[in-house]
């Protein structure tokens, strides 16, 4: 089990690694219907071209921005690492960004070039590029001419005609133009210096040189650029991955967006201990993946395992009456075993004997739909509701919370082997500082925290505060330095009356049951607080409810009294003022192209209150 930090100072030093054969990695991507890879010395060739094509082919400078506007593939890492080696500040940006936000993003950054997945992805810059003016290029890894940049009648390739200084002094007509390279050439293009020159700029890469920057998703307000330094992600990675022994035998199946920081976190861990990396196609084919590739590590947001508790329960509810009594035994047997599993203790003779009765009543079953080999599970991005984290537990199923924002590189506290508790998210990294403000809010300081907003100096001065990062979340600290999540203190609701309610422990309770998908508690500035309650259809299906037709379900006396018991289940546990006084049912799950779910699946309570403005102003009629 690794017991010191990797002493890792820059990510080029972990190309170089790479580059030198220290660490195998292989990274998979499906083409074809074939699992494709892609070893540690082709990775390092292909990157050193591209970072090649990327300054002297497209004129790339140090310092400039490049956008990676992709579905996470092989293709995305070395475009990644292209634009580290050249000493390019790139910029990621999830593939399921609208037009308009994608154009938000390479406005405020003045991105020179994009690369791009599709030409779909490619269409969304071509729809807004003429409130584009400062990028020159675009660089399609499909390497298809559908839905190029490239205006009639001009040279394709751009830069590698016109000098970087020529396309500086174009007219303001020619700046319209978007030059097109395609992957192809990029990769074929000869290397400008020697191997030893490249590998020298490598390894003298300062640590303190900016090498991206991660525009918030935002829950609410357009998004703020966080600029992370070489040793802000280093120090990350140094320390995340201590006690979770990783090893080159390690297989992740990769289902996050490298968009999102804790996939591109992940990747960098798998590229540190030479792990093998599985990029799914698509969220719907995970169940297939799990089963065919056997995983040993997995990474998801708590919406994943949420799925996975749902579906268990949902199955379970089809089946017998002493199904469904040997299952709540086996879960209730699982419980006793909670305490042993996480302090790794020995369980007497006893309830070992009982365990494993339990455990090929239910337990078994699960893991194997899970592949049968997963040993790391992590899930970050947001709260794990307890309920699921306890049922998973039971069933045998180990899931390590994480929580940090992309402002901390990411990780500031992990629940790890030797150090879990039910419900936290484990003590903070080494070199990571946490301290509860006085009204609560969780406070960080550490060599991961960034160090400002990108042009923005008023929320930079806002968030960092006497060398301390205001994170925004509220939490307490036990006694035995465990992190626990309670809310998000801008999410926090002050009622008519004066009283603060924090929605998102009452939205966990509400979707314990199984038969809630999604819940928003709404109450800021009324006397009493309501919810909007997505049901979990599927389940209320297998429970026999007659509920075909959502919207007509939505008003149905029958079905409203199924998830009126489930509202005063949740109301029993909650101060008087917390009390969901009404509900209102919405047919259909919220969505990112909606505008109420983030990128990373996080609820946009803003968005989700104006869709449903009506709705809203129904219950408190």
């Amino acid at each position: 089990m690794a017991s010191h930090s990797p002493g890792l100072c820059t990510l080029n030093e972990l190309l170089l690694w790479h580059g030198e054969g220290r660490i195998p990695l292989r990274r998979f991507a499906k083409r074809h219907g074939c699992w494709q890879g892609l070893d540690s010395a082709v990775f390092y060739a292909q990157v050193r071209a591209l970072e090649a094509g990327l300054r002297l082919r497209l004129g790339a400078a140090p310092g400039e921005r490049v956008a990676i506007l992709a579905e996470s593939s092989p293709e995305w890492l070395l475009a990644d690492f292209a634009c580290l080696a050249a000493g390019v500040i790139d910029v990621p940006i999830y593939p399921t960004l609208t037009a308009e936000q994608v154009a938000f993003i390479l406005n405020d950054c003045a991105a020179v070039g994009a690369f791009v997945s599709t030409p779909a992805q490619a269409a969304k810059i071509h729809a807004q590029q003429s409130a584009l003016p400062a990028l020159r290029w675009i660089c399609c890894f499909a390497d298809s001419d559908g839905g190029s940049l490239e205006e009639p009648g001009a040279p394709a390739g751009g830069p590698c005609r016109e000098s970087k200084a020529a396309l500086q002094a174009t007219n303001g007509s020619d700046q319209g133009k978007k030059w097109r390279a395609t992957w192809t050439e990029l990769l074929a293009h000869e290397p400008g210096d020697s191997a030893a020159a490249f590998a020298g700029r490598l390894r003298t890469t300062p640590p303190e040189q900016p090498a991206t920057l991660l525009y918030t998703s935002g829950t609410t307000g357009s998004p703020k650029g966080v600029l992370l330094t070489h040793a802000n992600l280093c120090a990350n990675l140094n320390y995340s991955t201590l006690d979770f022994d990783y090893g080159h035998d390690e297989r992740r199946l990769s289902i996050l967006p490298l968009s999102h920081i804790t996939e591109r976190h992940m990747a960098y861990v798998d590229m540190l201990y030479g792990g093998e990396m599985y990029f799914a196609e698509s969220l719907d084919r995970v169940p297939d993946y799990l089963r065919e590739l056997q995983p040993t590590a997995l990474v998801s947001v708590p919406r994943l395992y949420e799925k996975v508790a749902d579906a268990v329960q949902a199955q379970v509810a089809q089946k017998s009456a002493l199904a469904q009594f040997l299952f709540r035994w086996a879960v209730k047997t699982g419980e006793a075993m909670i305490p042993y599993r996480l302090e790794g203790r020995t369980a007497p003779a006893w309830l070992r004997l009982r365990a494993a009765l339990a455990d090929r009543v239910a337990g078994r079953k699960l893991r194997a739909k899970l592949g049968g080999h997963l040993s790391k599970i992590i899930s970050g991005g947001a709260a794990l509701a307890p309920a699921v984290a306890r049922l998973l537990l039971a069933l045998g199923v180990m899931v390590d919370e994480g929580y940090g924002l992309s402002e901390t590189s990411p990780v500031i506290a992990l629940s790890r082997p030797g150090g879990r508790r039910l419900g936290s998210v484990g003590r903070p990294l080494e070199n990571v500082e946490v301290k509860i403000a006085p009204d609560g809010e969780i406070l960080v300081r550490g060599p991961a925290v960034f160090a400002g907003y990108y042009h923005l100096r008023e929320e930079t001065a806002a968030a960092l505060q006497d060398g301390w990062f205001h994170t925004g979340d509220v939490g307490r600290l036990d006694a035995d330095g465990f992190l626990y999540l309670t809310d998000r203190k801008k999410d926090l609701l002050k009622t008519s009356g004066g009283k603060f309610i924090a929605p998102q422990p009452i939205e966990a309770k509400l979707k314990a049951s199984g038969l809630i998908a999604e819940a928003v508690v709404i109450g800021d500035g009324h006397n009493y607080a309501v919810a909007l309650l997505v049901p979990n259809w599927p389940a209320l299906e297998a429970q026999n409810i007659a509920c075909a037709d959502h919207p007509a379900a939505c008003t149905s006396d029958s079905v409203r009294a199924v998830f009126s018991t489930e509202v005063e289940r949740v109301n029993a546990t909650l101060a008087r003022f917390e009390t969901i006084k009404k509900f209102a049912l919405i047919p259909s799950d919220f969505t990112i192209e909606s505008g109420e779910l983030t990128p990373t699946i996080k609820v946009r309570r803003r968005a989700v209150e104006a869709n449903y403005r009506d709705v809203i102003a129904g219950l408190y009629r």
